[in-house]
Formats: C-alpha cells, sequence, structure tokens
C-alpha cells in the first residue's frame, strides 16, 4: 500500500508541477512536493537516505537539465532562477523523483540495464508531455532532442536507482 500511496503522490506532485507552470504558477509543485516530503518523513523507514538521495538528484537534474539547455534542444518556460540553468520547476520533478527510488520504483534496484532501457523511453516521453502542456519547447530537431534526453535519462535513472539502494543499506545498516 505505501508502494501504491508513493507512486500516487509523485504523480500529483508531477502533475502540479506541470500545470503550475503552464498557468503560471510555477511554484505549485513546490507545494506538492511540500506535502510529499511531510508524507514521507512519517512513513518511510529510509527517509533520512531518501532526502539525502533527493539533493543528489536535484544536482544531477540541474546538469542534465542544464545540459538540455546548452545543447540547444528544450527552452523551458518559467526560467527563474535563469535562462541558462534548469528552472526551480524541473529541480522540484527531480527531487520528486528521488522519493520514488526507494518506494514505487524500488523493485528496479539491481536492475540496471532494464532501468537503463525504461529510462531511455519515459525520459523523453515526460519532456514531450512537458512541450505538449507549454511548460517546454523544442529548440532544435526532434531527433536530437530524443537521442540527447533518452541518453542522459538512459544513465540518470539506473544512477539514482544504485544510489538509493547504497543510502538505504547504509541507513539501516
Amino acid at each position: 500500500m505505501k508502494s501504491a500511496t508513493n507512486l500516487i503522490l509523485f504523480k500529483i506532485v508531477y502533475g502540479m508541477s506541470l500545470a503550475g507552470v503552464s498557468i503560471g504558477f510555477p511554484w505549485l509543485g513546490a507545494i506538492g512536493l511540500i506535502g510529499f516530503l511531510i508524507w514521507h518523513a512519517k512513513t518511510s523507514a529510509h527517509a533520512k537516505a531518501d532526502f539525502i538521495l533527493a539533493g543528489i538528484a536535484i544536482l544531477l537534474g540541474t546538469l542534465v537539465d542544464t545540459i538540455n539547455i546548452h545543447t540547444g534542444v528544450l527552452v523551458y518556460q518559467e526560467s527563474w532562477p535563469s535562462a541558462s540553468i534548469a528552472p526551480f520547476w524541473i529541480m522540484v520533478l527531480w527531487a520528486n523523483l528521488a522519493l520514488i527510488m526507494n518506494g514505487a520504483l524500488r523493485w528496479l534496484q539491481g536492475r540496471y540495464l532494464m532501468a537503463a532501457a525504461i529510462g531511455a523511453v519515459i525520459g523523453p516521453l515526460g519532456y514531450m508531455l512537458g512541450v505538449k502542456l507549454g511548460t517546454a519547447s523544442y529548440a532544435g530537431d526532434k531527433l536530437e532532442f530524443v537521442l540527447v534526453t533518452g541518453i542522459s535519462w538512459m544513465i540518470a535513472l539506473p544512477l539514482l536507482l544504485l544510489i538509493a539502494e547504497r543510502l538505504r543499506k547504509q541507513q539501516t545498516a
């Protein structure tokens, strides 16, 4: 049940983030994330590990999405704090993702080739949804976009799963 709730809360925050940017209120996702963090702190046996992972995911995601900007594959709406780095609402999405690594996605830990394949597909699809909702736009060739985002998520998802597993094991040791 916790795993299902974990996934549902992730999806709610994801939706709030994209909807917030679409309607000109990019902080909406952060408000949802605060609620998710509170729930997580109260229900997770490894919340400390997951909160550390959230910080790591923000750094990794900021790097990934700043690369998306500088390679010219995406332009993000609501580019606070700067148009030259990943926007705050994207950082919220990466922290949100971290909170399901030891929850709804725990079954993927140790299955890193599968995680890489899943990342290569869901990464570009997530960005495409954002483009359809008006939170970002393609800055160049669509094939280049799919390749850049697919490769970055093919690396990022298994990496986050590996770090999540190690942090969780350290906390429980």
